[in-house]
C-alpha cells in the first residue's frame, strides 16, 4: 500500500502516522535507537500490511490488469492506484474529511518533526508543502505522484523508469480496479483492526 493507506490504518497519535511511513523513506540500518514505541509499533504495523497486500488474490487479479505493459512495477502502480481509489471514495471509510485528516496529518507532522530520521525530513516537507496526499484523489495528482516516484527509482536503478506512463491504463481499467479496491480494502481494514484504532465502520 501507499502513503495514504498507510496513515488511514495508522493510530491517530502523531507518532504512529510517522512510524506508518517510515519503511518507505528509510533503509532499516538508518533508523535511529530512540524511536518511541508508538513509532515503532507503527512500523511493524506497516510491514504486516505491506505482506498481508502481496500475498490477497484480489491485489494479485489487480496486478494482472496491469502486467503486460507494466510489468515489474505492477505492485508499485497498484499501490498508488489504490490510494487514488481510496481518496476519491474517502467518505465511505472515514468519518473525518479527507481534507480534514490530511490537515491533522500535517500538523502532526510539524509538531512531531524532532522524530523524522534524517532521510525522511525531505519528503516529508514536500509531502506538506505539495499536499502529496490530498492530490491522490484526481487523476493528475497520480500522474505527478508517479512521477516524483519514477524519478527515485531512475536514480536507484540508474537507468530511466516512466511510470506516469500508467496513467493512460489506470483510467482504462479503472472499473475493474475500483472494483478491486472496494472488495480488498475492507479486508485489510479488517486484518488490521487487533493493531489499530478504528475510526469508521464501512458499510
Amino acid at each position: 500500500m501507499n502513503f495514504l493507506a498507510h496513515l488511514y490504518l495508522a493510530d491517530n497519535s502523531p507518532e504512529a502516522m510517522i512510524g506508518s511511513l517510515i519503511p518507505d523513506l528509510v533503509k532499516p540500518r538508518q533508523l535511529p535507537a530512540d524511536l518511541p514505541p508508538a513509532t515503532l509499533d507503527a512500523i511493524a504495523q506497516h510491514r504486516r500490511v505491506d505482506a498481508f497486500t502481496d500475498m490477497h488474490p484480489v491485489v494479485a487479479r489487480s496486478k494482472r490488469r496491469l502486467f503486460e505493459h507494466h510489468g515489474r512495477y505492477t505492485g508499485i502502480l497498484v499501490d498508488v492506484f489504490y490510494d487514488h481509489f481510496l481518496a476519491a471514495d474517502w467518505a465511505h471509510y472515514h468519518d473525518e474529511p479527507l481534507t480534514t485528516f490530511v490537515s491533522r496529518v500535517h500538523a502532526g507532522f510539524r509538531s512531531h518533526s524532532h522524530l523524522l530520521p534524517t532521510d525522511m525530513r525531505y519528503p516529508i516537507d514536500r509531502l506538506v508543502e505539495q499536499d502529496w496526499l490530498g492530490s491522490y484523489a484526481t487523476a493528475e495528482g497520480i500522474r505527478v505522484a508517479l512521477e516524483r516516484l519514477s524519478l527515485r527509482l531512475s536514480k536507484r536503478f540508474e537507468r530511466h523508469v516512466d511510470l506516469a506512463a500508467a496513467v493512460p491504463d489506470m483510467i482504462e481499467h479503472r472499473d475493474g480496479l475500483a472494483d478491486d479496491f472496494r472488495v480488498f480494502f475492507p479486508d485489510l481494514i479488517a486484518y488490521s483492526a487487533p493493531h489499530r484504532i478504528v475510526r469508521a465502520a464501512v458499510a
